[in-house]
């Protein structure tokens, strides 16, 4: 029964998203043409409403599976942890190294401009680790094959 359900949900999930990527195109395809017509209106809440649906049922069945597992416990540790390197690297952040000229040109403030920094560093970060793990992965399946 469960294995049932799980691809029932499988199917109206990428229905959904089929639904999703339809309306997007629609959407992008309106906005060149007429801004101001009513299909724009229709067309963009249905593509947020399809995307609000997309996201609700990931984090649903994520953490349903998660608690399957008796997982939950560490991704709440692994998730306050990602937010304390968060809040870590937007103390590190300057928010300054940029000119007033472009900051009042953007209308950003510059706790926004330190929020910018502390994104970047942290997309850095994730390169460098996810880099180091692919070499650690690979020299450590070369080790093993010897």
């Amino acid at each position: 029964m469960k294995e049932k359900t799980d691809k029932l949900l499988t199917l109206a999930m990428l229905i959904i998203g089929i639904l999703c990527a339809v309306f997007a195109v629609v959407f992008a395809l309106n906005v060149d043409t007429n801004p101001q017509s009513g299909m724009f209106d229709i067309v963009f809440w249905l593509l947020v409403g399809f995307i609000g649906v997309s996201v609700i049922a990931a984090i649903f069945f994520l953490f349903k599976s998660l608690a399957e597992n008796g997982k939950l416990g560490k991704f709440f540790i692994l998730l306050a942890g990602c937010a304390a390197l968060v809040v870590a690297l937007f103390f590190l952040s300057k928010g300054t190294d940029v000119s007033a000229a472009l900051l009042e040109k953007n209308n950003l403030t510059e706790t926004g401009s330190k929020m910018i920094g502390a994104c970047c560093y942290l997309v850095y970060l994730i390169v460098i680790a996810a880099t180091a793990a692919i070499v650690f992965v690979e020299i450590a399946n070369s080790i093993k094959k010897k």
